[in-house]
């Protein structure tokens, strides 16, 4: 990442779902499996993109199917800020137990920094998922920080 990025807070994770029982379920997961980083929850995407607006995650997982703004919407919307803010974009981590759109692939990449796992999906999975993608975002070059 160049000095004039500004990192995302290794030390928050963002949980967006519209279902407040898969909310919990994923809060209650990642407080276990990393008990010093701090949960921030969030119902829909339009919710998601004025949570992060104040804390800039590092992770967020994202539910792609919900009211407001579907995850997708908030990806791009949250991808579009950090743009225009020369902050660094967070490692998306998008969870669904629908196909997902074709449209995500382009988000998503080359799976190095944004993934997919559907539902259901295991306590470790959930946990090995949000910590690869914490180790990731320490190992991509310079510029891949801002423009992933």
């Amino acid at each position: 990442m160049t000095p004039d990025v500004i990192a995302g807070d290794r030390q928050r994770i963002l949980i967006v779902d519209d279902e407040a029982p898969i909310r919990s379920l994923f809060e209650t997961i990642l407080a276990y499996g990393l008990p010093s980083m701090k949960v921030d929850l969030a119902c829909n995407g339009l919710e998601a993109v004025r949570i992060f607006q104040l804390y800039h995650h590092a992770v967020i997982t994202m539910d792609l199917r919900m009211p407001e703004m579907d995850g997708a919407q908030a990806a791009t919307a949250i991808y579009n800020h950090c743009l225009e803010n020369n902050w660094e974009i967070p490692a998306f981590v998008f969870c669904t137990g629908f196909a997902p759109p074709d449209s995500l692939n382009e988000i998503i990449g080359d799976g190095h920094r944004h993934c997919l796992i559907r539902k259901p999906m295991t306590s470790n999975q959930i946990i090995n998922t949000v910590k690869s993608r914490l180790a990731a975002i320490d190992q991509l070059p310079a510029a891949a920080a801002s423009a992933s």
